[in-house]
């Protein structure tokens, strides 16, 4: 089990803030270095998945302008046909929001995975994250056809099945993060975030490896009720904070009266 130590309030007097530092540490892939490792990075990229600018404390490996465009055809194309054949990564890793989403679905039972948790503390809270990573090719394709039936088809899952409202394909987008999303997810991923990346639906967030393959797929709404927590353990340490700042500042001050009077009564 890994554990995140996103914050910790010690009294009133300190931060510690953390995350991993390995884009691929859950599976023993070799780190990406920082920056960008595929070739030049200069955002001159369709608009819809031109890179946003970066929140705090966030780690994010930009990718050539290339191979962002080549895999966002890619994916484009894969999602406009009823039978694709995007391709995968030897891992793929089944994140939190997917992950819960699969599990409730029945979806599980039908291939091999490894199950693992990692849990991220912040202050006195604990938020303890499954995901999955499925075993084998097979497996790996099965899963990822779930999560694209249900992008082509939003109600395969909620309507009766064989309906015409099952079957009713949806409109698609694709799009890079934006810098509120990624503000969301920072606290609660153990990786980096490494392009190619999008975001589909506004709900999907899909990340591609080096070569263009399906490596990481997440559910972003999964993460808000956490952040309002989030929010909430940062506020309160922030009021704590500053009530520190103003006893030690009444202290200060009286501290220094106590010194001149000592002084004056000689």
């Amino acid at each position: 089990m890994k554990t995140l130590k996103i914050l910790a309030i010690i009294g009133a007097t300190s931060l510690f803030v953390g995350c991993a530092s390995m884009p691929r540490e859950l599976s023993d892939h070799k780190e990406i270095p920082g920056g960008e490792y595929t070739g030049e990075a200069q955002n001159n990229r369709p608009e819809e998945i031109k890179y946003q600018k970066l929140p705090d404390n966030m780690q994010y490996v930009r990718a050539s302008d290339s191979l962002v465009i080549a895999t966002y055809n890619k994916l484009k194309e894969d999602l406009s046909v009823e039978e694709g054949n995007l391709p995968i990564a030897d891992y793929l890793f089944l994140m939190p929001g997917t992950w819960e989403k699969i599990s409730s679905t029945g979806q599980n039972e039908n291939f091999n995975k490894r199950k693992n948790t990692y849990t991220v503390e912040a202050g006195p809270e604990k938020f303890k994250f499954k995901y999955a990573i499925p075993k084998t090719d097979k497996s790996a394709r099965h899963a990822w056809e779930g999560v694209r039936k249900e992008i082509r088809h939003p109600a395969f899952y909620t309507a009766p099945e064989g309906s015409e409202e099952a079957n009713a394909v949806g409109e698609i987008s694709i799009r890079a993060i934006s810098t509120e999303e990624m503000a969301t997810i920072v606290w609660f991923s153990p990786f980096k975030m490494v392009e190619p990346l999008f975001i589909v639906n506004n709900t999907y967030m899909l990340g591609f490896n080096k070569k263009g393959q399906l490596e990481v797929i997440d559910e972003l709404p999964y993460y808000l009720p956490y952040a309002e927590k989030m929010k909430a353990i940062i506020a309160d340490y922030e009021r704590q904070k500053q009530e520190y700042e103003r006893q030690k500042q009444e202290y200060e001050q009286k501290k220094k009266e106590y010194e001149e009077a000592k002084k004056n009564s000689k």
